[in-house]
């Protein structure tokens, strides 16, 4: 699958979640001059609006396609390796290409508007419920984060991190809560390219982002709904 194709997959799950999207395009595109390498981004808001307040709630999602990806679906999966060992190993297996996509999801407050550090027993009572529904109730990642791989290693599929701060010292050394978030990363696998018109093609990975951007929705509205411990009433 070409970078273009993988492209416009994205877009087109994206559109179908429905989120709405921050932005006049759904998504941001670069590309590294040194490295050829090319990095989308892509930022939404909850589905069905914003009830967070005093927070603002968003996701941030992001791939990088790097130039080795794009050689190798310059050409078919033979034809790879035809270049890189000789026609003489015409046999030998190739993997699965895979793609890193990176979901943060995060929380800040108006600029100016930072909040009181609230107490520990808050923070607590956030970090409980945020990360009980994130990984067991509404969980952003899939089921299978790890399997078996060759010779028995672990492939690690997916991974999600501890929830992070971002807090701000004033000049008088006080500290204020300026936003949280918590950041996420999945594997996507891509379809290869045959030579073989027989050969039974790979699945195109459309199933996989449209079940991704479905957990993010359910995902994003309960990252929005804890927020509530930390709301200053509180």
């Amino acid at each position: 699958m070409r970078y273009e194709e993988f492209n416009q997959a994205w877009v087109q799950a994206l559109r179908e979640s429905m989120f709405p999207i921050i932005g006049m395009d759904p998504i941001e595109e670069s590309v590294g001059l040194r490295s050829m390498e090319r990095s989308v981004k892509s930022f939404v808001e909850p589905f069905g609006g914003q009830h967070g307040a005093p927070f603002h709630v968003t996701a941030a999602l992001e791939y990088r396609w790097d130039a080795l990806q794009t050689a190798r679906t310059a050409t078919t999966e033979e034809g790879m390796l035809d270049e890189l060992l000789g026609r003489e190993t015409r046999r030998a297996r190739t993997a699965h290409p895979w793609l890193r996509v990176d979901v943060t999801l995060r929380a800040s407050t108006l600029w100016g508007k930072e909040l009181a550090l609230p107490p520990p027993h808050a923070w607590q009572r956030w970090a409980r419920e945020t990360l009980g529904r994130l990984e067991s109730i509404e969980p952003i990642l899939p089921s299978e984060t790890v399997r078996e791989g060759r010779n028995g290693l672990p492939e690690f599929l997916a991974w999600q991190s501890e929830p992070e701060l971002q807090v701000l010292c004033s000049p008088a050394g006080e500290l204020k809560l300026r936003g949280v978030e918590v950041a996420t990363w999945q594997a996507i696998e891509l379809p290869r390219k045959w030579d073989d018109p027989d050969r039974r093609p790979d699945k195109r990975p459309d199933g996989q982002l449209a079940a991704m951007f479905k957990r993010l929705r359910s995902a994003m509205n309960a990252w929005m709904e804890a927020l509530d411990h930390l709301s200053p009433a509180r």
